[in-house]
């Protein structure tokens, strides 16, 4: 039996009909390998997009505690939780430690922010340290600090720290020049007879005597007084003046509710009967190129700071007139006495506690390097 050949037209559809299979079958597999291809793009660009809001998310926890920190620098470091619409949500926490830097104790924080996308598929851990330090470096144990010695003219009234030049010995004045106790009306005593109202008649020092409590002519006194007190050189005092609490051209706004580190370009007047500060809350008065003059019954709770700038080269004076005092310490960058000024200041052991304590002085800085994600 002879098998049929098939028609020419009927081999033509055959081969066209197994074409046509075959180029569908292709174009499914293509389409099928680009929506694939496709997918796995957008699952990147998806988690790509994730990540980079959890990382932005991560780093505003950083920035949240660092502005928690400044606000309250007695913050234990307890994780806390935000959520952020759209953004999703962070959780961010710290941990303690104190380093010792040279004399002075310091607090460091390890801060760690944990970022969470919108829809949970991304975490993000970024980690830095901070620096929780005091606006004072070096706690001044004198109560009155005088670069370029002190030319009584006028008169002074100083009560000194019972410790200042070691356990049991009294310091009241420091400068690196002299002092001269053959003019005006100078005491130094204790706080009991300053208390007693007997600093005149049982003093340590006074006109014509110069005891051990007067520290004058010191070689070791600091070339650089604001550098010694706040860490930073006279040349760059506007760093200073940038991190004050305040900046003023006059003290006529100062008060008992004052407190801070307050900076005054020029000069300075108190009006009798006023206080600014106290022993809970004190100040650190700085007063720039500018004379200082407290009238009577006025008091400072703090330290107060005559500053002259290096580029400066007029005389400023300290008047504190009719029983006008600080409770704490007086500095100067420059001599003072020349112009019969008056000086009352009374070493107070609270006060100066609460000047390297109290959270107002406190400041944080971030460490340079310490930033990491993981």
């Amino acid at each position: 039996m002879i098998a049929k050949r098939l028609q020419p037209h009927k081999q033509r559809g055959a081969v066209i009909l197994t074409a046509v299979i075959l180029l569908l079958t292709l174009a499914t597999l293509v389409t099928l390998y680009t929506g694939r291809v496709k997918s796995f793009e957008n699952q990147i660009t998806l988690n790509t997009q994730n990540r980079a809001v959890a990382f932005n998310t991560a780093e505003a926890g950083l920035m949240k505690a660092l502005g928690v920190l400044s606000e309250n620098p007695r913050w234990d470091g307890a994780q806390f939780t935000e959520n952020l619409p759209g953004l999703g949500s962070y959780t961010v926490g710290g941990v303690w430690q104190v380093i010792t830097r040279e004399s002075t104790t310091m607090r460091l924080i390890t801060l760690q922010s944990n970022g969470t996308s919108p829809d949970g598929l991304s975490t993000v851990a970024v980690q830095e340290q901070a620096l929780l330090y005091s606006v004072i470096a070096n706690p001044p144990d004198v109560p009155l600090i005088v670069a370029g010695g002190l030319d009584v003219g006028g008169n002074f009234e100083v009560v000194a720290n019972p410790n200042g030049g070691g356990e049991g010995v009294p310091l009241s004045i420091w400068t690196d020049l002299d002092v001269d106790m053959n003019n005006g009306s100078g005491t130094t005593c204790g706080l009991q007879e300053f208390t007693n109202g007997s600093c005149s008649s049982d003093p340590y020092s006074e006109k014509g005597f110069q005891d051990l409590d007067i520290l004058d002519n010191d070689p070791d006194f600091p070339d650089d007084l604001l550098e010694y007190i706040f860490n930073v050189p006279e040349t760059e005092w506007a760093s200073l003046r940038a991190d004050a609490d305040q900046l003023l051209n006059s003290c006529a706004t100062l008060g008992a509710a004052s407190m801070g580190l307050i900076w005054v370009d020029g000069t300075c007047h108190i009006n009798s009967g006023t206080i600014v500060g106290s022993s809970a809350d004190p100040v650190i008065l700085i007063v720039t190129d500018g004379d200082l003059t407290m009238n009577g019954g006025a008091q400072i709770n703090g330290m107060v700071f005559s500053f002259r700038k290096p580029t400066t080269v007029a005389d400023f004076e300290i008047n504190m007139i009719g029983g006008a005092r600080v409770n704490g310490v007086v500095a100067s960058n420059h001599p003072v006495g020349h112009a019969n000024g008056t000086y009352n200041s009374v070493y107070d052991t609270d006060v100066l506690d609460q000047l390297q304590q109290h959270d107002a002085f406190q400041r944080v800085a971030r460490v340079p390097g310490s930033w990491r994600d993981f």
